[in-house]
C-alpha cells in the first residue's frame, strides 16, 4: 500500500508538485502520465525517498522499494556479469535468483560484454534485473521502455505484468498509451504539478469523452469524431484512437469540409 497525503515539492520558488492525494493498494500498477516537466519524475523520487517533500507525506507499509530511472545507472568499466555480481553482493542474492532473471531477460550471450558496449535495450534489461533482484514490494519505473527496441520493450512490459500478478505495487511513468492499456489498472495524470485525474483507465474515458481519428475512402486526411459516431460513418478505411497524452495536449484538429477546426478535449 502507498498513500500520498497533501504531497508537494518546491524547488526555490517553483512548486514542481502541489497537494497530491491518492492511494494505491498492493498489486496495483499505476501509469503516471503527463507532459514533460509536469512532475512525474519528482513524484517517483519522493516515493523512493531520494527527495524530501516540502509538504505532506508518503505512507507505505512495504519495506523494499526499487527505483529504475530512465537512464540506467551501471558501472561502465565492468561486464554485465560483474555488474550483476556486485549489485547482488550488496543484498546477498543467491546465484539461482540471479540466473532466473538473466534467463527471463535473455542476457546469457551478453554476460562478458562491458555495459558501455551494450545497446540501450540491453542496458535497460540489466537495470531491470538489478532492481528486481531483492524482490522489492514497490517498483518505481521512469519511462523504462522509452526508445527501446521491440524485443526489449516486450520483455519489460511482460515482466511488469508478472509483477502485478505477484501482488507487487508498480508506479510506471510512460508516454505510451498502449502500455497503459496493457499493464496498468490505474492511471494518474499530472498537469503542471497538480493532480488532474486518478482512477482506472476506464473511468478516465468515462469522464473525458473518447475521440477517435478515422480515414474515409477517397480522403487521406484524418477526421476526428466521437467514438459513438463511428457507426454513422460509411467507407471507413482506418481507425486510430486518440491517446491519453494526445487527448491531454489541450486540443486536437478536426477536419470538416476541408477546413481545420480546433476542438478542446478536456471536457470543459
Amino acid at each position: 500500500m502507498i498513500e500520498v497525503k497533501n504531497l508537494g515539492k518546491k524547488f526555490k520558488n517553483f512548486w514542481a508538485l502541489k497537494n497530491l492525494n491518492f492511494k494505491l493498494e498492493d498489486g496495483e500498477v499505476l501509469g503516471v502520465v503527463g507532459k514533460n516537466g509536469c512532475g512525474k519524475t519528482t513524484l517517483l523520487k519522493l516515493i523512493a525517498g531520494i527527495l524530501k517533500p516540502s509538504s505532506g507525506k508518503v505512507i507505505t507499509n512495504l519495506k523494499v522499494i526499487s527505483y529504475i530511472p530512465e537512464k540506467p545507472i551501471l558501472i561502465p568499466e565492468l561486464s554485465l556479469e560483474d555488474n550483476l555480481k556486485y549489485f547482488a553482493s550488496l543484498r546477498k542474492i543467491s546465484k539461482e535468483r540471479i540466473y532466473e532473471e538473466i534467463k527471463y531477460f535473455e542476457l546469457q550471450v551478453h554476460m562478458k560484454k562491458k555495459t558501455q558496449e551494450l545497446s540501450k535495450g540491453l542496458q535497460q534489461r540489466l537495470s531491470m534485473i538489478i532492481a528486481l533482484l531483492p524482490d522489492p514490494d514497490i517498483i518505481l519505473m521512469d519511462e523504462p521502455t522509452s526508445g527501446l527496441d521491440a524485443e526489449s520493450k516486450k520483455l519489460i512490459v511482460n515482466r511488469i505484468r508478472k509483477l502485478r500478478e505477484s501482488n507487487k505495487t508498480v508506479l510506471y511513468v510512460t508516454h505510451d498509451d498502449e502500455e497503459i492499456e496493457k499493464v496498468c489498472n490505474k492511471v494518474l495524470i499530472l498537469d503542471e504539478g497538480e493532480l488532474m485525474f486518478f482512477g482506472s483507465v476506464e473511468d478516465f474515458w468515462k469522464k473525458y469523452e473518447r475521440y477517435i481519428y478515422v480515414i474515409l475512402e477517397g480522403n487521406n486526411e484524418p477526421l476526428l469524431v466521437k467514438i459513438e459516431e463511428l457507426k454513422n460513418l460509411r467507407n471507413v478505411m482506418h481507425v486510430r484512437s486518440v491517446g491519453i497524452r494526445e487527448f491531454l495536449s489541450g486540443g486536437v484538429n478536426l477536419e470538416i469540409n476541408g477546413k481545420a477546426n480546433f476542438i478542446k478535449t478536456h471536457g470543459d
